[in-house]
């Protein structure tokens, strides 16, 4: 089992999670439940009063009764109570619906908000086909779990008080019968209910996991049917299929023996209340309208009881179903903006790592008293071997990850004490693998700016980074719609949005990860062009394994073990010597590209 798919809250977490999100409805869904205890009043208490008062008074006609003197106002009552009741039912089913289809978009989106504040690395621990499937399935859940509560477990306690509250008064004997077997059947139901609960969740993981499995194949399919791997893909899901069939099977086994219990418990319940009403008839202590409602309460309470089969277990399930979501949305930041946090005024764009620790694993340090300074308006390349921690810097500027110890500061500034979004506002970051949004590409280059897509600042930075020569022979032209992660689009492609986009945001600061190592030679003259545009009003630091990107930069600085063990020009660590490491990596280059 990996860490993910043993992720799930408690029951109370759960509820109180979703408590919080219904919370904003409360007035609506009490207004509901209101309207629905009326109406289970009317038809549960006040009616079955009618017919007993018409009962008593049948049975004791006198000749040639006055019908109407005698049935009229019972009659009309009953009309009244009829009208009434099912005014009321459907102003509660109204209310309730709205309050629950609201909390059902508001679950979303705050879960889809704090999933979002988990950060870089989360995402990158989570498998996004199974978070996806857990936030989808806790919604409707959620909204499950709110019928279930108010038309299944409000309408049973509401059935019940009723029916012990009118026996009270005229035949209590039979209200004593049902108070006590109605406690055993609460003790039943709290002792089997978290046996229930547990196999919903087990239920929940795999399914989950069987689906979000199925939906990262659908995400890769190109990697798939590169591989010809459908069909051991197919067999993964098929094995997990099976696993939430067996985890299905499992809790209604759990479910069926819960079953049989409560059965027998309102089986009993119902015996008892009938056998003590007949005795009080018998014995004459009650009327002929008392009798109607002992038959009819023990009827009542009898079917409210076995209809609340279906509704434990579903609530089970539906806390089954939210628990995974819950456990993921309640996880810990990695990165939170402290207390008093400023927002960051970049004015200059000076960049400086002062004595930077870093590690993915404690007992595997990446960077060690890192110290690196950008001079406002310089261009830095970073080069080294791999796993040296270049990227990884890239990622600590734009505070996707905590340091273990030491600064970053812009202009002065620890970014440590800014808040994130002026943090990142104030960097242009371009990836080696650009993940773009299933939207048009002028609503790619335009993402993060205010307002709606203004056609003609898209067009302008679009010339710039040469991403007009290819969207000019479009059939859609900006209106294209690129794909799942821009997958419609080659990769030089996408990295001259990427950095059309940077341009139009134009940020003091701009960071490029390996913006060229993945291109031809024909994207990599159009690439470079663009971005020496993009650094000509920034300063940049520039992350590379293609070396002709940074040959031309003001300086490079040479990262091996986490440290800076070389700087200076392309020229200046070509001449240095026959030793170093810039050099060693020169002559291991194939046409400009790392090769080592």
């Amino acid at each position: 089992m990996d860490e993910f798919e043993g992720e799930a809250a408690s029951t109370r977490e759960t509820v109180a999670y979703c408590a919080g999100l219904a919370r904003p409805y409360a007035r609506r869904l009490l207004a509901a439940a209101t309207f629905l205890v009326l109406a289970v009043v009317i038809s549960d208490v006040a009616s079955p009063l009618v017919f007993a008062a018409v009962l008593d008074r049948i049975a004791t006609l006198p000749p040639h009764p006055a019908l109407w003197a005698r049935f009229g106002s019972l009659i009309i009552a009953y009309a009244v109570l009829l009208v009434v009741g099912q005014a009321f039912q459907r102003m509660a089913g109204w209310l309730e619906w709205e309050g629950a289809i609201r909390t059902f978009a508001n679950s979303i989106l705050k879960s889809f908000e704090r999933l979002l504040s988990l950060g870089y690395r989360w995402h990158i621990d989570h498998p996004s086909g199974e978070v996806a499937s857990a936030l989808s399935a806790f919604a409707w859940a959620l909204v499950d779990g709110i019928d279930v509560l108010q038309w299944d477990v409000l309408r049973i306690i509401v059935v019940l008080l009723s029916a012990i509250g009118v026996l009270a008064f005229v035949a209590w004997p039979v209200a004593l019968v049902l108070v006590a077997l109605s406690a055993a059947f609460v003790a039943v139901v709290t002792k089997r209910s978290a046996p229930v609960t547990e196999a919903s969740k087990r239920f929940s993981r795999a399914h989950s996991r069987a689906e979000g499995t199925a939906s990262d194949v659908i995400r890769n399919v190109t990697t798939v049917l590169a591989g010809a791997g459908e069909a051991e893909e197919s067999e993964r899901v098929a094995e997990l299929l099976e696993a939430s069939v067996r985890a299905d099977l499992q809790g209604r086994r759990v479910f069926t023996i819960t079953r049989i219990w409560m059965a027998g418990t309102v089986s009993l319940m119902t015996w008892a209340a009938l056998l003590v009403g007949v005795v009080l008839a018998v014995r004459g202590d009650i009327k002929a309208g008392v009798v109607y409602l002992v038959l009819f309460y023990s009827s009542q309470v009898s079917a409210q009881l076995v209809q609340s089969f279906m509704a434990i277990r579903n609530l089970s399930r539906g806390l089954g179903r939210a628990a995974k979501l819950v456990a993921l949305a309640t996880s810990p930041a990695a990165v939170v903006d402290r207390a008093g946090a400023t927002e960051l005024r970049v004015t200059e764009g000076a960049v400086r790592f002062d004595s930077v620790y870093f590690s993915y694993l404690p007992e595997r340090p990446l960077l060690e008293d890192f110290n690196l300074e950008v001079a406002p308006g310089e261009h830095v390349g970073v080069v080294g071997p791999s796993g040296g921690g270049k990227s990884t810097i890239t990622r600590l500027v734009l505070r996707f990850m905590e340091l273990d110890h030491g600064q970053i500061l812009i202009d002065g500034q620890d970014i440590a004490f800014c808040t994130q979004a002026s943090l990142r506002r104030s960097i242009s970051y371009v990836p080696q693998d650009p993940q773009m949004l299933h939207r048009s590409i002028a609503d790619n280059i335009w993402y993060g700016q205010p307002g709606p897509v203004d056609a003609d600042r898209v067009r302008l930075v679009a010339l710039e980074a040469h991403v007009d020569e290819f969207v000019s022979q479009l059939p859609e032209g900006y209106n294209t719609v690129v794909g799942e992660r821009g997958l419609k689009l080659s990769g030089g492609q996408r990295q001259r949005v990427a950095i059309a986009q940077a341009m139009l945001k134009g940020a003091p600061v701009l960071v490029l990860d390996e913006a060229t190592s993945s291109l031809d030679s024909e994207s990599e003259r159009y690439v470079q062009d663009a971005l020496w545009r993009l650094m000509a009003a920034s300063t940049a630091l520039v992350v590379a394994h293609r070396l002709s990107t940074i040959a031309h930069l003001d300086r490079i600085v040479v990262i091996d073990a986490g440290r800076v063990v070389e700087q200076g020009t392309h020229r200046d660590l070509l001449l240095a010597g026959t030793t170093g490491t810039y050099r060693h990596l020169w002559e291991h280059q194939s046409g400009g590209f790392l090769s080592a």
